[in-house]
């Protein structure tokens, strides 16, 4: 390198490297006072930052403090709260920046002393809030006045710190000014120094650089062009005539160049005729071959589409043949179905190029009716190419090419021969099939003519046939005419025996119909007897109870401990003497054929639940095992009568386990392996077993396997009898395998569906599930079952119990509106806790069942929504502790469960039910019924009887309750009054359950509207468990009529209407208001018509209490002439089986005397058959009650008919 460059770069270099030091001392010492006054700005925004949050902090307070001031609502206070927390962090931080600043120390000091002082006031206002008071304007103005004073000082601060930010940002400006202009000067004495000296260094190298530059790039492009001459060359070599070389320079090498072009279009040109040639023969030869042969014409066309399509690259193809002055597609490939598939020469392109005899070539076709269908959609075809086809020169049909791409002329040309060559073959076919259908019309001809000829010489055969048969029949009759002569006389002989044969069977029929009448009236003989029986025994049974209850209520206090428990004693033994009874009577229906049964599904489930409830505790005392389990895969329910299978599997149970001294009891059902359709109850014992020589007695009445004197289990022996002869009637069977000592299995087997093994058409009827939970005695009891069942107590405690919420209990002040929420799901607790105050109620959140009801008493929200599966305790006995409680009973319940219990819950006083999961809108459905049930008033009771005694009696008591009611005497003008007023409840008085009150409830629930009514059944009768089944498809309540049955009647009512029980309100039930029902009796005078002295005396004993005046009769006569005598007699009891006048006779006798024709008269009979009831209203009765007599039902009876 010359030496000029080189000082040249050292002398550069050098004074650059001056000036560069000298610009970074002076940039780094700017820098530095730069940084420094940026902090203090940085600085004084930080402070004035910190004194607005500590206003802004204040302020939040404020607007908390008034707006809870305002509402009384707990969420204004957040921000007054939030304000608190950051108020002293915001203050200390605020003086530690002031820290180099006393005088802004100083004022912070006044302005933390100032908003001190101002939350005191704060806080002072917010309990006087809280505790009820109101706050005066002075209190309000002098926190302004604080509030005012905070403001101006942070004004001062604020303002001194903006002072001192404007003076420091003006020193950073100064500062970053002088920085800048020194960097700009420093920069451009480098600048052009360094310039100067690369231009004088860049001018020396480019000369050199530029001229070997050229000599390079000269040499390059030489050898590129000689490259691309010799592979274009390769190409040529190789076949790729369209190889050309784009090369315009005009030198040597370009001439070269363009030899070689000219060269390679030559060659590509002959090359492309003969491949076209070759492609043109190839394709007619293939199609020769293909059309060899004595092919169908079906066959041909197939074959030319299929070729002409894949070698001519068309897409669809159709050949149409002229038949009988029509062309017909006879052909076709990869088209559509088409719409037309003939036409007329003329008519369509198809018919115009056949009639014109010339091609037809459509290019560029843009129409949506010519596609092509693929699996992932549909494609045009845009070329279409049709052409005749000649057979010599007669046109014999049309064929259409379509195609994707457009025809070359190479395609068309290939088209035209091959479809001359298609032409010939089709009609060399069409000949052939000509000829072919000419030879089979022959050979068709020919067969006929053999068949005439065969069928004549059948002819002759058959009447060569006859002719010998015929002589033969002439032997065979002249041989039956012997033969019936012989058969005429064994008729007569036996026609003489058949008459001594009918002359026996109608002496036997007359037998059969003699014992018939005879087992009629044995039917009808037991039948009486054992009404007369149970007459006979109820009627001193029906002393004793009396005498004994009253003895056991000790009412006079003269008796000890000892006699009132002999006297409990004697009244137990006497019910066990009326099931017993009960148990004959049922028997002797199940014989006679009079047993109804009341068909409905039945659910597995509400079965476990009321044996386990039942045999539990019984187990559990006895320490045996008892495990109840349903079979995996069996459906939820069978249809039966519930009450007689719940008899049959009580007896089987109580067996088990009375028989049972260590071990177990288990209770499996399944399917029937042999018969699918049947369910097999299996109740399998560890107990002592029953040996095979005595299995077949225990099903007898009154036997059992130990029939000793000296037996150590007792019973009467009807209980398998009974149970077999239910098992019969519901179409089933029961089993039994059973070792003496290894305990015994047996099996109940009944169908599903009953219809499926009784022919008798039985009602069925709908009913809900009623679930029964278990008792607490029964926690020792194993229940295992696959379906689902109402959890055991043990099963209840195994659920885990979550963690307490946070809720509203602390803050609830007087006048607050809150709601009880019971559920153990967090999650979902927390959701209801939150719509719950959304709509403005607060919320209590319990999380377990054991305290749900004492957090009920102890708080007494407006209402509860109530979770069923709960911990420790679920929500069927937390909802029956808080009607149970006189003091809860009025809180309206709404249940929430993922379980379909919705009528269950109805018809345990809830207000409503709500399938999990809920919806939003359900949730809001849910408030506004909770709203409706706190707000609706008043109560109105609708009363529907017939009798205006009972309804006028009813009513007053309720109105004397300060419940409203109105009385309809029948169904029409009950929907009536439902339909066009308001009606919380209806109590329907049905006497005696018949058709007509089943119809009036099915009446009511059957109207729009009426569907969730509550609906109270008030009767007279002591149900059975079928009456009591039916009733509460419909009813929510049924009260018998008692002693107290007033009271219940108020309870039910209560409990529907959700009444608050305030001091003056129904709670006010104990001596006074129920003390005037006791005055209707007091001092009234009633005359006992009984033949049996017991019974008189009984019912004296138990009148008397009440202070009424008993007059004796002993039969008919006695007692009309006992009411002569005593004209002031307020109220009859009469016997309806007395001598020398009975029941009927006298109540008669008495109504026609018209002094008593509204005397009450209740008709007392010891006969429990169909019927009584409906002859004793008939002969005049008032009412009616049967022996023995239940005090308290009586005295229900005498109160409604002495009300007037």
């Amino acid at each position: 390198m010359p030496k000029t460059i080189l000082r040249n770069l050292q002398i550069g270099f050098g004074i650059s490297l001056l000036i560069l030091l000298a610009s970074s001392t002076a940039s780094y010492i700017s820098i530095r006072k730069q940084n420094h006054n940026s902090a203090m700005v940085d600085h004084s925004r930080r402070v004035m930052s910190r004194v607005n949050k500590i206003l802004q902090d204040l302020q939040n307070a404020e607007t908390g403090q008034r707006g809870f001031l305002l509402t009384g609502m707990d969420k204004f206070l957040d921000p007054y709260k939030t304000g608190l927390q950051s108020l002293p962090q915001s203050l200390s931080r605020a003086h530690d920046l002031t820290s180099d600043n006393p005088e802004q120390q100083h004022i912070i000091d006044t302005l933390s002393t100032l908003v001190q002082s101002r939350l005191a006031k704060l806080e002072n206002l917010v309990n006087i809030k809280k505790r009820g008071g109101m706050v005066s304007v002075s209190q309000l103005e002098e926190g302004k006045t604080y509030m005012d004073s905070c403001r101006l000082l942070i004004s001062k601060i604020i303002d001194r710190e903006e002072l001192l930010l404007n003076k420091r940002s003006e020193e950073l400006s100064r500062s970053s000014g002088y920085t800048s202009i020194f960097v700009l000067l420093a920069a451009a004495v480098s600048l052009l120094i360094t310039l100067f000296f690369y231009f004088r260094l860049r001018a020396d190298f480019f000369q050199r650089e530029q001229l070997q530059n050229d000599l390079k790039r000269k040499d390059e492009e030489i050898k590129r062009r000689l490259s691309i001459t010799q592979r274009i060359a390769r190409e040529i070599a190789a076949g790729h005539y369209d190889m050309q070389i784009q090369d315009g320079e005009q030198d040597d090498l370009g001439s070269l160049t363009g030899s070689l072009n000219e060269m390679a279009r030559s060659l590509k040109t002959s090359f492309e005729e003969l491949n076209n040639n070759n492609w043109h023969q190839a394709g007619l030869t293939q199609l020769g071959n293909l059309l060899m042969g004595n092919k169908q014409q079906e066959e041909l066309t197939a074959v030319t589409l299929g070729h002409l399509t894949k070698y001519g690259n068309c897409v669809n193809g159709a050949i149409y043949l002229m038949e009988q002055d029509e062309l017909v597609l006879r052909g076709s490939y990869g088209l559509e179905d088409l719409e037309r598939k003939r036409f007329a020469p003329g008519e369509g392109m198809v018919g115009q190029v056949f009639k014109d005899k010339k091609e037809k070539l459509f290019e560029n076709l843009e129409d949506t009716h010519y596609v092509i269908s693929f699996a992932a959609g549909k494609v045009l075809v845009n070329n279409l190419f049709i052409l005749p086809v000649f057979d010599g020169n007669d046109c014999i049909g049309v064929m259409e090419l379509g195609s994707l791409q457009p025809f070359s002329s190479i395609q068309l040309a290939f088209f035209r021969d091959a479809v001359q060559k298609v032409g010939t073959t089709l009609a060399a076919a069409q000949a052939r099939l000509v000829v072919q259908n000419l030879l089979e019309e022959t050979q068709a001809q020919t067969e006929e003519l053999q068949a005439q000829h065969t069928e004549l010489e059948s002819l002759n055969s058959s009447l060569e046939m006859h002719t010998h048969k015929l002589q033969a029949s002439e032997e065979e009759l002249r041989v039956q005419q012997e033969e019936l002569v012989q058969s005429n006389r064994e008729l007569e002989e036996r026609s003489k025996l058949l008459e001594d044969k009918n002359v026996e069977i109608a002496e036997r029929n007359q037998e059969i119909q003699k014992k018939a009448a005879e087992l009629e009236q044995s039917t009808r003989y037991k039948s009486e007897f054992l009404a007369n029986m149970s007459h006979e025994l109820r009627t001193p049974l029906n002393s004793i109870l009396l005498l004994s209850r009253l003895m056991s209520e000790n009412s006079d206090g003269n008796l000890n401990e000892e006699q009132m428990e002999s006297a409990a004693v004697i009244q137990s033994s006497g019910k066990s003497l009326l099931t017993l009874i009960d148990e004959i009577l049922d028997l002797s229906k199940i014989e006679s054929g009079k047993m109804d049964l009341d068909v409905q599904p039945v659910f597995f489930a509400d079965i476990l639940n009321g044996l386990t409830a039942m045999f539990a505790p019984i187990a559990a005392d006895k320490q045996l095992g008892l495990e109840m389990n349903v079979a995996e895969g069996l459906p939820l329910q069978l249809e039966t009568d519930k009450q007689r299978l719940d008899q049959i599997l009580r007896n089987l149970l109580s067996n088990a386990i009375k028989f049972t001294a260590s071990g177990k009891v288990t209770l499996h059902i399944d399917r029937e392996q042999s018969q699918r359709n049947r369910i097999v109850f299996e109740v399998r014992d560890t107990g002592i077993g029953i040996p095979k020589d005595k299995q077949h007695l225990i099903f007898e009445a009154f036997q059992q396997a130990d029939g000793s004197t000296r037996r150590k289990f007792g019973g009467t022996g009807l209980g398998l009898s009974i149970s077999r002869e239910l098992a019969r009637l519901l179409g089933g069977e029961i089993l039994l395998d059973s070792e003496e000592n290894k305990g015994s299995i047996f099996r109940l087997i009944l169908p599903a569906q009953i219809s499926d093994a009784t022919p008798a058409a039985f009602g069925t009827v709908q009913l809900s599930p009623i679930e029964l939970d278990l008792p607490a005695g029964a926690s020792t009891a194993v229940v295992q079952t696959s379906q689902t069942v109402n959890l055991p107590a043990e099963k209840i405690l195994e659920i885990p119990i979550p963690a307490d919420i946070p809720d509203d209990r602390d803050s609830i002040v007087e006048g607050d509106r809150f709601i009880l929420i019971v559920e153990d799901d967090i999650e979902f607790a927390k959701i209801l806790l939150k719509y719950t105050r959304q709509q403005n109620y607060k919320g209590i959140v319990v999380v377990r069942g054991d305290i749900a009801a004492e957090m009920v008493a102890r708080y007494m929200p407006l209402a509860v929504l109530l979770d069923i599966q709960l911990p420790l305790k679920d929500g069927w006995q937390v909802m029956a502790e808080i009607k149970e409680n006189p003091k809860t009973r009025h809180i309206p319940v709404h249940i929430m469960s993922s379980l379909q219990v919705k009528r269950e819950s109805l018809l345990q006083g809830a207000i409503d039910f709500i399938n999990k999961p809920m919806a939003l809108e359900q949730m809001g459905d849910m408030f506004r019924k909770i709203e409706d049930a706190l707000t609706r008033h008043p109560k109105k009771v609708l009363i529907v009887e017939e009798n205006p005694k009972h309804a006028a009696a009813l009513s007053l008591f309720l109105g004397s309750f300060d419940i409203a009611s109105e009385i309809k005497s029948n169904v029409d003008d009950s929907i009536v009054a439902l339909s066009s007023d308001t009606a919380d409840c209806v109590i329907l008085d049905m006497g005696v359950p018949d058709r007509v009150g089943y119809e009036t409830l099915e009446a009511v629930k059957r109207n729009q509207g009426l569907e969730n009514l509550p609906i109270i059944v008030f009767t007279g009768k002591n149900l059975s468990q079928v009456e009591e089944m039916k009733l509460k498809r419909y009813a929510d309540s049924i009260i018998v009529k008692t002693a107290n049955s007033y009271q219940r009647i108020l309870d039910e009512v209560g409990l529907f209407l959700h009444l608050v029980e305030e001091n003056n309100g129904p709670s006010t039930k104990s001596p006074g208001r129920l003390g005037f029902l006791r005055d209707v009796l007091q001092g009234k005078k009633v005359l006992v018509a009984d033949d049996d002295i017991r019974n008189i005396f009984s019912l004296t004993k138990a009148l008397e209490k009440y202070q009424m005046t008993v007059v004796p009769a002993t039969d008919g006569k006695d007692a009309l002439k006992q009411l002569e005598d005593n004209p002031d007699v307020a109220v009859i009891l009469m016997d309806m089986m007395m001598p020398e006048m009975d029941g009927y006779e006298t109540i008669a006798s008495i109504r026609q005397d018209q002094r008593y024709e509204n005397m009450p008269i209740i008709a007392v009979t010891a006969k429990s058959m169909m019927g009584d009831r409906e002859k004793c209203i008939a002969a005049g009765a008032s009412d009616y009650i049967s022996k023995p007599v239940d005090i308290d039902q009586l005295l229900s009876l005498l109160r409604v008919w002495m009300y007037g």
